[in-house]
């Protein structure tokens, strides 16, 4: 069970992606899908939703989650991915 930093509510890791903060070049990060779970670091988890995306952005929801503050979040960016995710179903997730 994970809990979604969107609406709160918990849902099994399959019903959720995974997401991380990973560092570029210029050493800024940014909240990037974990689609496997195996990218190294701290994992936030969020419903494939747009409303769920919408309000963990309005709380600010990714940098305490990924313990992060200066993390750049680019919800377009997000929510595009996520539509890529839930045409493509939940393959190759899996549950803890």
């Amino acid at each position: 069970m994970r809990t979604c930093i969107g609406c709160r509510r918990r849902d099994q890791a399959s019903h959720l992606v995974r997401l991380v903060a990973v560092r570029g070049t210029d050493s800024a990060a940014e909240v990037a899908i974990d689609e496997r779970g195996r990218l190294p670091g701290r994992g936030a988890w969020l419903h494939r939703s747009d409303d769920c995306l919408s309000l963990a952005v309005r709380r600010n929801a990714f940098g305490t989650a990924l313990r992060d503050r200066g993390v750049a979040v680019r919800p377009q960016d997000l929510a595009e991915n996520l539509g890529v995710i839930k045409s493509e179903g939940s393959a190759g997730s899996q549950d803890r």
